[in-house]
């Protein structure tokens, strides 16, 4: 407990202080592909709230999430970030699978994936028939093929601001669900050309030099770190203690 008290008296301070709070947010683990259900909607709804304050002239946004390492949770905490998003604040909403060595939206929404990352880079038209609604909402998916490849070097340039801007043109909000950066570097490349990154930690598992050094190497690359989210916390005496910090 006196950790995450440390971390919100800090926040606290950071914030009368005009820095950019972090956004400290609770999300439950891994749930089977079957289950549409959000169990932490009123925490992902906080969020959103931060993002549209940090990026308040940017009404349409491209949002990167992104973990240290495998097993965080980052494809769960995007995932339902999307469907809320989508489902109870009523935005247009993208969801980019950026991670073919793991691909992994595709196993939970059912769909199948067609087209790779350079495809859909090459053809405008062919990035309309990659991407999946969901059902009758306003969610769409793109799930890439898995594959040993890393994502083109294109998706890394300045001209790849061509490419955003014609998905904002249809959508409220596109986000990325990128490969753990132990994994790959390409989450770190992509970082610079998007409108904000958060940063998915997985609570009592990783380490603090770890999410240092991957902090330290997004605002060195040039990217806009919008905060953290502490995913998987567990409550070691009654929640009702925490809400009283």
């Amino acid at each position: 407990m006196g950790k995450i008290y440390e971390a919100l008296e800090k926040a606290q301070r950071e914030k009368k202080e005009g820095k950019k709070p972090p956004l400290f947010v609770v999300s439950p683990g891994e749930r089977p592909s079957g289950s549409f259900e959000v169990v932490a909607e009123n925490e992902m709804v906080a969020l959103s709230r931060n993002i549209d304050a940090l990026l308040e002239t940017s009404p349409k946004k491209v949002i990167q999430f992104i973990g240290s390492q495998g097993g965080e949770g980052t494809s769960t905490v995007v995932r339902d970030f999307a469907m809320v998003s989508a489902g109870r604040l009523g935005k247009s909403v993208l969801l980019l699978d950026a991670d073919p060595r793991s691909p992994s939206q595709h196993l939970f929404f059912n769909l199948q994936p067609n087209f790779g990352w350079g495809e859909i880079l090459r053809n405008k038209r062919t990035f309309k028939k990659a991407i999946c609604r969901i059902g009758k909402t306003s969610l769409y998916v793109y799930p890439t093929l898995s594959g040993p490849e890393s994502l083109p070097e294109a998706l890394f340039s300045p001209g790849i601001k061509e490419f955003w801007d014609a998905a904002k043109e249809k959508f409220d909000l596109v986000l990325i669900d990128s490969a753990p950066a132990s994994a790959s570097p390409d989450g770190i490349s992509l970082s610079r050309y998007v409108d904000g990154v958060v940063l998915v930690l997985s609570a009592e598992k990783t380490r603090k030099p770890v999410a240092e050094n991957l902090k330290n190497r997004i605002l060195q690359n040039g990217g806009n770190l919008l905060g953290m989210v502490f995913n998987n916390r567990r409550y070691h005496i009654p929640e009702s203690v925490y809400k009283r910090l």
